[in-house]
């Protein structure tokens, strides 16, 4: 359907984490994309944020519905 479900982050910072996943439980994946794409943590150059987008990219890619 489209949507979000059952967001599990491995690794992060738990608190950030648990708030995207609450935030995004039922939102759609590619409004999810582009919301969260290219959010830098710092130097690092990425985030969690950005991680999740690149997998629910993949995942959109792939036909993946888990």
């Amino acid at each position: 359907n489209g949507k979000l479900h059952h967001i599990v982050f491995h690794g992060g910072c738990p608190g950030n984490t648990l708030a995207v996943s609450k935030l995004l439980e039922g939102y759609d994946a590619r409004s999810a994309v582009a919301l969260l794409k290219g959010n830098p943590c710092g130097t690092r150059g990425t985030s969690c944020a950005d991680q999740l987008a690149k997998g629910i990219e993949k995942a959109l890619q792939s036909g993946t519905k888990d």
